[in-house]
């Protein structure tokens, strides 16, 4: 019995002075969760949410939201910068010796809520 009730005390008890913080990038996307002082952007969560340490989660507007709720396309495009591929196939990518003619490409991303 007094196993159960040192098991309930340890688990339901959070010391007053945890900070649990989740830090963010500028996307919204998730670096890391912790309790110590980081540089960078941050938001103070719940013990719950910290536990779960999700990282399929977006902070927007200071307020933690689902990817799920969100639709999700990238788009190839040309680009003065990203891979080197050749140009008569965009799945080879070649190496900045390549000998043949060459097209850089990258990922544009948008992100559209799904409401």
């Amino acid at each position: 019995m007094l196993d159960l009730e040192i098991e309930k005390l340890l688990i339901h008890h959070t010391p007053s002075d945890i900070e649990f913080r989740l830090y963010y990038d500028t996307k919204g996307c998730i670096i890391c969760y912790t309790c110590e002082q980081l540089a960078g952007d941050y938001i103070v969560i719940d013990a719950l949410t910290y536990a779960e340490a999700r990282h399929d989660l977006k902070v927007i507007d200071g307020a933690i939201v689902k990817t799920s709720d969100f639709i999700t396309i990238s788009k190839l495009i040309q680009s003065t910068k990203g891979k080197r591929c050749a140009s008569e196939d965009v799945n080879i990518i070649v190496p900045d010796d390549y000998e043949g003619k060459t097209i850089l490409w990258d990922t544009v991303t948008y992100e559209f809520r799904n409401n």
